[in-house]
């Protein structure tokens, strides 16, 4: 479609385009409240020595002085045990909510979904540090913080997902999915330097506290304003040939409070056990990637703190592009024709899931070449970037009426590899030593060749014939007029 059919009178951007950019800078603004907890955190509590003179294979140490220290407060004096506890509190949020709230969106909308955590995860961190300060650092605080931040993640995704299939065409899922993924990815890229910067200036660990709730409280008013769960006749901010394009491409998405859900036919189907069972694997080597990218760095071949986290932020980086590009990319080859939707989401989720463990594990073959190894990182994130335009998009291919609630199943089935992998890496590799992140890194390849093949064998981008048919046999009787929205 020409761009000049979806221009609005009030703004020179399709509003489908504003509407993802808005769900873009919501995983942004959620992912940098959650962060604030975890990098005050580590201000707060004790270091621990990463040295170890039982290693036997590590690289030279880089002597260089980290600017990053412990800001004048009273450390935490908790055992490792509590430490986990937090992780622990922060996935049994994430897994008992998400399953309701796609439900909800999917019947409801998902604006609320969105932005209701984001407010409410921004009051928390306005009234987090004079808390723990009144309450002398309360565990059970921050264990029931950490458990709202899980669950506020879990209904975002949720919410996030709902809005999209009602928003994207089938001509714009890869870029317009890009756009509303890629805020985690571009968070994650700058997180670690901007909160711990904002620490030092001010010499106080809950700086980063009130300085995004600021940023939370004001997206939330902006999204309240001009996010929507849907395309609206009586929207004033879309042309009217914008309007007509999204009833058009968006006519098989039924209206919200005519859905029943055919769980029946949702456990049994295969195209979306084989979504969860390969998205599994995504998640498995996404947290590899975001915990264990510094680790290794810092602790295997011993950069200073300061490049261990610049060196980060260039691998991440690498990713935040790669899933634009990938998502842009990946419409313009659907739309022309080159390549059949299917193909292209399996090809894009191959790539997403075996070039990071396989440039992983060609890092940690290069042993103390760190040049090499910072290079094989960033090769690898950015290969991750073809996932959201193969794997992430394809559930609202499959359901785009149940969309929130395939991504709530996904979520939940998400918390599989979170509770595992630690486990596993401390059961493989408990010393660090380079020889056994070889070993680590093969199982790593291993499962996401795994969880590959079966999407690749049992995946589709076809709409599944039970995402629709509840609502035919309720609609069959109303006009062939487009149904109504609600305002």
């Amino acid at each position: 479609m020409p761009l000049n059919l979806t221009r609005c009178k009030c703004t020179v951007i399709p509003y489908r385009y504003v509407t993802a950019f808005l769900l873009g800078t919501a995983t942004i603004v959620y992912f940098l409240m959650f962060v604030s907890f975890m990098r005050a955190f580590r201000h707060l509590h004790p270091k621990h020595p990463y040295y170890n003179s039982s290693y036997s294979i590590n690289c030279r140490f880089d002597r260089n002085v980290s600017r990053i220290e412990h800001v004048n407060e009273n450390f935490y004096h908790w055992p490792s045990t509590r430490t986990r506890e937090l992780s622990r509190a922060y996935v049994w949020g994430y897994l008992i909510i998400p399953l309701l709230s796609g439900l909800v969106s999917d019947r409801k909308g998902g604006k609320y979904f969105v932005s209701i955590p984001i407010l409410v995860i921004s009051v928390i961190e306005v009234i987090a540090p004079p808390m723990l300060s009144g309450s002398d650092s309360d565990f059970y605080i921050l264990f029931t913080w950490y458990f709202l931040i899980g669950a506020g993640a879990a209904m975002v995704a949720c919410g996030i997902n709902s809005i999209l299939a009602h928003w994207t065409p089938v001509e714009e899922r890869g870029r317009l999915g890009s756009l509303a993924y890629c805020g985690t990815q571009f968070a994650v890229t700058f997180h670690s330097e901007i909160t711990d910067n904002f620490i030092l200036a001010t010499n106080l660990w809950n700086t980063p506290f009130y300085i995004y709730s600021a940023l939370g409280l004001i997206w939330f008013v902006f999204f309240m304003f001009y996010g929507s769960s849907y395309y609206s006749s009586k929207s004033h901010r879309m042309h009217q040939k914008e309007l007509q394009y999204l009833q058009e491409k968006l006519q098989h998405v039924t209206n919200f409070d005519r859905k029943r859900v055919p769980w029946l036919k949702i456990v049994t189907s295969i195209p979306l056990w084989a979504l969860i069972i390969v998205n599994m694997g995504h998640v498995w080597i996404w947290n590899v990637m975001i915990s264990n990218l510094p680790f290794y760095l810092r602790y295997v071949l011993f950069f200073s703190n300061e490049k261990s986290m610049g060196y980060t932020c260039l691998a991440y980086m690498s990713l935040s592009c790669s899933t634009l590009i990938c998502g842009f990319f990946a419409d313009f080859v659907i739309n022309r024709k080159y390549i059949h939707t299917r193909t292209l989401r399996k090809v894009y989720t191959t790539f997403g899931a075996m070039g990071p463990a396989v440039f992983l594990l060609t890092a940690a073959y290069t042993g103390c070449h760190r040049t090499e190894a910072i290079f094989m990182f960033a090769i690898g994130m950015s290969f991750m970037g073809f996932y959201f335009s193969g794997t992430r998009i394809n559930t609202l291919e499959l359901a785009p009426n149940f969309s929130g609630t395939v991504i709530g199943l996904m979520t939940m089935f998400e918390c599989i590899p979170i509770l595992l992998l630690p486990k596993m890496e401390h059961i493989v590799a408990p010393t660090n030593v380079i020889e056994e992140k070889k070993m680590l890194f093969w199982i790593h390849l291993a499962v996401l060749a795994a969880t590959n093949i079966v999407f690749t064998i049992f995946g589709s981008a076809d709409v599944q014939s039970w995402d629709s048919e509840e609502g035919e046999e309720e609609l069959e009787m109303e006009s062939t007029t487009a149904l109504p929205r609600h305002p």
